[in-house]
């Protein structure tokens, strides 16, 4: 059954675009949706903590401007569209705001919601005195009180950013805090920093705007004059986003029987049940993903045409030394010319985003008619960059024939 897109990725964090990459780069029509901007959770911060390694920080847009161009770099298409609902079936199908489409595989990459306490009152004063972004809305509450719930390392990063700017933080933790000794101490030395641990705050104040926050202590109730909450706690997953899916205490979505209730569907990133809540664990397993949703269409499209099981190609088999060459040609086994058959094919493209659409036109077609296992690609970044003497060197010495795209 016709498809509009291989793989659709429901998310476009630093799981999502990882996932979408990976599939891309592999030859798959690749769609990434997003509701706002790519970037996920990124674009609430200004830094990024422990990345690229423990201890160390990176700058959050920077980490995300690279995200995004390696994405489109190997074909990814960005649509900036909600998608509301992901229904079971072969293929599967997605209901966005644009309308609905059909994909082979879908990867639900879209993180965890904005933190909640779920009390009366709570929505009425969001963007009036309650945040999750620090680094968002900090400077609107510079010389003034505020108050940050949670107990985790994100939680200690936000009121350490919030202490630069605010008259005075308090850190309302529920039970005990989980964030590192260096965070602690941290904490511990800033001048402006009250860590209540053992507390839950139970009502709101105020008349449309935030002024007050009432907590249970264990000496008992005691009301914060605050004029702004940050709440990183009762986040949850994309529960009931998938047709049939049943979700854990937080809303995440479990991995393990997904793919047998809801067709082709993968979880990466903090939507999947378990799931560690940091960058480096979001780019692993969204890289995980994208190979697993690779692997499905693979299997989907059965071995390649009059192709032995030595020849083995799923489907036409796409080789580029633009993204990276197959391990199998890692090794110096490269023909150098003269010995290649009349069949051995190469596309070239001076656009890389214009490559999937590219192999799926031109390529399935080269392969229906004569018979090809493999399927060479090369391109370069963008139409007004040079083409790498390397890889014409590669294509000229491979390949037979190399049919080459020019226009945009």
């Amino acid at each position: 059954m016709s498809t509009d897109w291989d793989v659709a990725v429901v998310g476009a964090g630093v799981a999502g675009l990882s996932a979408a990459r990976v599939a891309a780069g592999a030859g798959l029509r690749v769609v990434a949706y997003d509701r706002m901007a790519p970037g996920g959770q990124l674009v609430n911060l200004t830094s990024v903590h422990d990345h690229p390694a423990p201890g160390e920080t990176a700058d959050s847009a920077g980490l995300v401007s690279r995200l995004v161009a390696e994405a489109q770099a190997a074909g990814v298409v960005m649509a900036f569209d909600e998608v509301t609902r992901v229904r079971s079936g072969t293929p599967v199908r997605l209901e966005a705001g644009a309308g609905a489409v059909t994909a082979q595989v879908v990867v639900v990459a879209t993180g965890l919601g904005p933190g909640r306490l779920g009390l009366p009152g709570e929505e009425e004063l969001v963007g009036r005195g309650i945040s999750t972004c620090a680094g968002c809305d900090g400077p609107l509450f510079r010389g003034r009180a505020v108050a940050v719930v949670g107990d985790d390392e994100w939680t200690a990063e936000e009121a350490l950013e919030l202490a630069e700017v605010a008259s005075a933080v308090t850190v309302l933790v529920p039970g005990e805090p989980r964030w590192d000794a260096d965070r602690a101490r941290r904490l511990a030395a800033a001048e402006r920093v009250e860590v209540l641990p053992g507390v839950r705050v139970t009502a709101l104040r105020g008349e449309g705007v935030l002024a007050a926050v009432v907590v249970e202590t264990a000496g008992g109730p005691r009301e914060l004059a605050v004029e702004g909450l940050f709440t990183y706690v009762g986040r949850r997953g994309p529960a009931g986003l998938v047709e049939e899916v049943p979700a854990d205490a937080a809303g995440r979505l479990p991995a393990e029987g997904v793919g047998a209730a809801a067709g082709t569907v993968l979880v990466a990133g903090d939507a999947r049940s378990g799931a560690v809540q940091s960058v480096a664990a979001a780019i692993v397993d969204g890289t995980a993903a994208g190979e697993a949703a690779v692997a499905a269409r693979r299997a989907a499209a059965g071995p390649a045409p009059g192709g032995s099981a030595s020849a083995a190609a799923p489907w036409l088999r796409v080789v580029d030394p633009t993204y990276g060459v197959p391990a199998d040609e890692a090794d110096g086994a490269v023909p150098e010319g003269g010995g290649a058959d009349w069949t051995e094919v190469a596309l070239f493209s001076n656009s890389k985003p214009n490559a999937t659409e590219l192999l799926r036109g031109v390529g399935d077609r080269l392969q229906e008619h004569w018979g090809l296992a493999e399927l060479g690609f090369a391109s370069k970044p963008n139409a007004s960059a040079a083409a790498d003497k390397d890889v014409i060197d590669w294509l000229a010495q491979r390949y037979k024939v190399v049919l080459v795209a020019v226009g945009d």
